[in-house]
C-alpha cells in the first residue's frame, strides 16, 4: 500500500517530482504546501494544503514523509528549507524515476531526486537533497555534495567532485577529476577543464569566471 507523502512546493519542478512519485507507486501524494494557493499543481489534481506553517499539524496526523518540489539557482535557500522541515520530524525518501539508469555501488542519500533518463555509473556518491535532472550523465566515482543540482543533460566525467550547494547548468560538461567549489554556478553549456573556486560563476568554452 502506498505511503502518504506531502510535496513541498508547487511550481514547475514540483510537477516533475510529482510525476516521479506517481510512477514509482511507493507513495501517495496527499497534497502540497506553497505560498501560492493558485499554483501549478492544481491541474494535476493535487490538493493545496496551505503554507509550510501547516506542517507541524500534518505531522500530528501521522504523515511524516515529504518530498522537496523546489529547485531554482539558490541552493542555500533550498537547503535551509529542507533542514527546517527535517528538524520538524519529516523524512525525505530518495526518489528515482523508473527510467533512470543507476549502476551498482551508487550511494544515494536522503532527499536526493533522480529524474528520467539520468545515467549514474558505478561508485558515485550523492549527498542529501541533491537534484540530478533529466538526462544528466554522472560517470564513475563522482562525488556530489549536499544540496547541489545537476542540470538537464549535464555531463560529469569520472572522478568529478561537486561541493555543497553548487549548481551545474543544463548541458554543461566537466572533464574528469575536476572539483567544483561550494556554491559555484556553472553556466549552461559551459565546458569546464579546470577546478572552479567556491562561490563563483563560470561560463563559456573553456569555462572562465564571469566578472
Amino acid at each position: 500500500m502506498p505511503l502518504p507523502i506531502v510535496l513541498i512546493g508547487a511550481g514547475g519542478h514540483a510537477k516533475v517530482v510529482a510525476d516521479i512519485i506517481r510512477k514509482t507507486r511507493a507513495y501517495e501524494i496527499i497534497g502540497c504546501t506553497d505560498p501560492c494557493k493558485d499554483n501549478a499543481l492544481i491541474s494535476w489534481g493535487i490538493k493545496y494544503l496551505g503554507t509550510d506553517e501547516i506542517l507541524p499539524d500534518l505531522l500530528q496526523t501521522g504523515v511524516n514523509r515529504a518530498a522537496m518540489g523546489i529547485a531554482g539557482f539558490n541552493n542555500t535557500i533550498r537547503r535551509r528549507l529542507y533542514e527546517k522541515i527535517r528538524e520538524l520530524g519529516f523524512n525525505f525518501p530518495v526518489l528515482c524515476h523508473p527510467a533512470a539508469n543507476i549502476a551498482p555501488g551508487v550511494r544515494l542519500s536522503e532527499a536526493s531526486i533522480i529524474m528520467a533518463a539520468a545515467v549514474i555509473n558505478p561508485d558515485v556518491t550523492i549527498g542529501e537533497n541533491v537534484i540530478i535532472n533529466t538526462g544528466a550523465i554522472i560517470e564513475h566515482d563522482c562525488i556530489i555534495g549536499h544540496s547541489a543540482q545537476i542540470g538537464p543533460g549535464a555531463i560529469l566525467c569520472g572522478g568529478v567532485i561537486i561541493e555543497e550547494g553548487a549548481f551545474i547548468g543544463a548541458g554543461a560538461c566537466i572533464i574528469q577529476g575536476k572539483r567544483i567549489g561550494r556554491g559555484a554556478i556553472i553556466g549552461s553549456g559551459a565546458i569546464v577543464i579546470q577546478d572552479v573556486p567556491a562561490g563563483v560563476t563560470v561560463v563559456g568554452n573553456p569555462a572562465r569566471i564571469k566578472p
